[in-house]
């Protein structure tokens, strides 16, 4: 009996301890659970005011960048070219007849891609405006002839046409963060928004109602689209990089030039890759034809947007670039110091534009009142945006030919190259490409001098530019 009776006691003590075992470990789940669940809330709200601010600051970028360029608008001066991308605004209604006379081979059909004048068609529709403009500028007379003809937009077709090139400039610098985000963190990236929101270049481009700011926005995207592309190969993303770089050439012409050497590259790869493995690469072989996809939609949606060449693609296209290599020719001869025989030279207008005529650092200087800028400090900003290029490349090389990087410096470094090659007059407005790149780069290069001073600061080995997965 005594034996049975410690056994019911310890079985007794055994059930409560189960009991408070069970009781104790459901509480410490419940707990445990409830923190989980709460971090997981806490870490989705802060993802989600996160996302927000960074919406917030692109926005503030945004509206930098157009109410700079807008403010400049409405100063006094003028460019007679302004009266041509005017005086062609009725080319967005004259899509409705593409074999009417508006796109008969002649002067100013050939003079010139239709985007930039299709751009500034709707933005003049989009301010209540019509299409009724000026007849275009003709340089044969004197400034009073023109004026006295008409040639001269009206204030108000100019104000809107202006304006249109304003919000360009401003979706400009919304495409360059996404491009620069590939390359750096989104502060970064953010700041090389502000830097080409700010840049004096960027004001003149975006004050002025001309084709260069339209022409800008469609690079900065066609990068952006690159990088999207290389992140997930697929067909439709290809088609949609080679849509953009041949809107860019129905604006400048160059960019067909960037989607040909996408292409060409694309193939070049493929047969050194079977080559070297002596066998068929399917991937490489997969690539190339996505680069042929770039190429030939870059070359379809040229031919589409530009009814004069309906009739005849082949020929006409002849025609178009044999008329703009006489342009060239013409301006050059015709103003003497804007010729620019040689590569060389083609650099060094380059550097001219960007430390003599539109320097950020001095018109900031210059803002705040203070003694013109020395040229060394002219020529410091400028060769920051070449260490950046250096950085870029360097990313690119390590990242291999089919990466993000890789293809956003092929999108915007080929349309710089493409623009100093075939350089032969030289005005302003030709730098947009180099402004592109320019602050991208140099965001990188501030971004990897930042670190690297922080890491010697601290005492610790500098850090490599970036990973893959880490940018800077």
């Amino acid at each position: 009996m005594f034996g049975l009776s410690v056994y019911s006691t310890a079985t007794r003590s055994l059930t409560r301890a189960g009991r408070d075992h069970t009781f104790v470990m459901s509480a410490f789940s419940r707990a445990s659970s409830r923190w989980v669940v709460t971090r997981l809330r806490r870490s989705v709200a802060s993802r989600y005011r996160r996302s927000y601010v960074e919406l917030l600051a692109v926005l503030i970028v945004a509206t930098l960048a157009f109410a700079l360029a807008d403010v400049a608008a409405r100063w006094p001066n003028f460019n007679p070219d302004e009266s041509r991308w005017l005086s062609r605004a009725h080319y967005v209604a004259a899509l409705t007849d593409p074999f009417g006379p508006t796109w008969a081979d002649q002067y100013m059909t050939r003079g010139q891609p239709p985007l930039g004048s299709y751009a500034m068609g709707m933005g003049l529709l989009a301010q209540g405006r019509d299409l009724e403009t000026n007849a275009p500028w003709d340089f044969s007379l004197t400034w009073e002839q023109n004026i006295a003809l008409g040639h001269k937009p009206v204030p108000e077709d100019l104000a809107a046409g202006r304006r249109t090139s304003a919000a360009l400039v401003a979706l400009t610098a919304v495409a360059l963060i996404g491009v620069a985000r590939i390359y750096l963190t989104m502060p970064w990236a953010i700041a090389a928004g502000v830097l080409f929101a700010i840049h004096p270049f960027t004001v003149y481009i975006g004050s002025i109602a001309m084709s260069d700011a339209l022409f800008g926005v469609l690079i900065a995207f066609a990068a952006w689209a690159a990088a999207v592309f290389a992140q997930r190969p697929s067909w439709g993303r290809a088609m949609l990089v080679g849509v953009l770089l041949g809107l860019g050439g129905a604006t400048k012409l160059s960019p067909l030039a960037v989607a040909a050497g996408l292409s060409a590259a694309g193939v070049c790869m493929s047969v050194f890759a079977m080559i070297r493995r002596r066998h068929f690469a399917r991937e490489e072989a997969a690539n190339a034809v996505r680069g042929i996809v770039i190429g030939v939609a870059a070359l379809l949606t040229f031919i589409a947007s530009y009814p004069y060449l309906w009739p005849d693609p082949i020929t006409h296209t002849r025609h178009l670039f044999a008329f703009r290599v006489e342009e060239m020719a013409a301006q050059s001869s015709d103003w003497p110091v804007m010729a620019v025989p040689n590569r060389v030279e083609a650099l060094r207008r380059i550097n001219i534009n960007f430390t003599e005529r539109y320097n950020l650092t001095a018109a900031v200087i210059s803002l705040f009142g203070g003694p013109k800028t020395a040229p060394l400090v002219r020529q410091a900003e400028f060769l920051l945006p070449l260490l950046g290029i250096a950085l870029m490349a360097g990313l690119a090389i390590r990242d291999g030919p089919y990466s993000p990087r890789a293809l956003v410096l092929v999108v915007l470094g080929g349309q710089v190259l493409v623009t100093v090659f075939g350089m032969r007059s030289e005005f302003d407005r030709y730098h947009v490409p180099m402004a592109l790149l320019g602050a991208v780069a140099a965001a990188v290069a501030l971004a990897w001098l930042a670190r690297s001073a922080q890491s010697l600061l601290g005492g610790k080995e500098r850090p490599a530019p970036a990973t893959a997965d880490a940018p800077l």
